[in-house]
């Protein structure tokens, strides 16, 4: 299995651009799927459909690389969609990043939709999340070690 996500650049004005789609090996899906504490079974990650509701149809997960941290390098933000486990909002991310060793964890994660923001915490991009009908969107930020 290859997993492709679309990494998220931002340009010189600050909004966020699609760049060309980027492919991921099994093992790299996997050791991000790992990384964010989800079973892995022949490849495909158990979402909240076998953790927390035996009977809800399977999870959709989406990945997507963005460059929280300003080094150059991206993290990814895993988007796990399944509106019987997340109601409304339909969908959970988790917010993970490489270890030194070249294994995934989680900094971070909500219920909602993930946007990166140009206001940083600690060096970090500051990240806002929620659902569609909230006016106003609580942010997560960089507190040295993880999202808050």
């Amino acid at each position: 299995m290859v997993a492709r996500i679309i990494a998220v650049v931002m340009t010189l004005a600050g909004v966020a651009a699609t760049a060309a789609p980027v492919t991921l090996s099994e093992p790299e899906t996997t050791a991000i799927y790992k990384g964010a504490d989800f079973v892995v079974r022949g490849g495909f990650a158990m979402g909240c459909n076998t953790t927390t509701n035996t009977a809800a149809p399977a999870s959709r997960f989406t990945f997507d690389s963005v460059d929280l941290s300003g080094d150059g390098n991206p993290e990814v933000i895993l988007t796990e969609i399944n509106a019987v486990c997340f109601g409304r909002d339909g969908q959970a991310f988790s917010i993970m990043a490489r270890n030194p060793d070249g294994s995934w964890r989680k900094v971070g994660g909500a219920t909602g939709i993930a946007e990166s923001l140009d206001t940083r915490q600690s060096g970090w991009r500051d990240i806002e999340y929620g659902g569609p009908a909230l006016k106003v969107r609580p942010v997560l930020h960089w507190n040295g070690t993880e999202y808050h």
